[in-house]
């Protein structure tokens, strides 16, 4: 037994390996494992790429969520009903000091339709 692993190291090292009938009945194992092997690391490479992109969208939407937060702000600042009368004061728009009141009608003939 030691001596065929010894006698099979020996081949390959000396390159007898590659000219028996065995290696040319195992090439085509050779071949499937070297492509798959290609196959692998094509994949590794994809998910690397796949990977780096979502970093970078996931970046990206945490940029635009803080500047929609920041522009949120801005306008809810912007149309508060203090801010707007000191805007329109200028212009001579002057902010209501009565309350809303509410106007009804009442309809000929009776009819309360709703």
């Amino acid at each position: 037994m030691k001596n065929n692993i010894n006698r099979t190291i020996a081949d390959v090292m000396g390159g007898n390996f590659f000219s028996k009938d065995s290696f040319v009945n195992f090439f085509p194992f050779l071949i499937y494992l070297v492509v798959l092997s290609m196959l692998y690391i094509t994949n590794i490479y994809i998910a690397e790429d796949t990977s780096r992109e979502i970093s970078k969208m996931n970046a990206k939407a945490e940029d635009l969520y803080v500047e929609y937060v920041y522009m949120k702000s801005e306008i809810t600042e912007t149309t508060k009903q203090s801010n707007l009368a000191k805007m329109l004061k200028n212009k001579g728009i002057k902010e209501s000091l009565e309350p809303m009141k509410k106007i009804t009608v009442a309809k000929e003939g009776g009819d309360n339709e709703d």
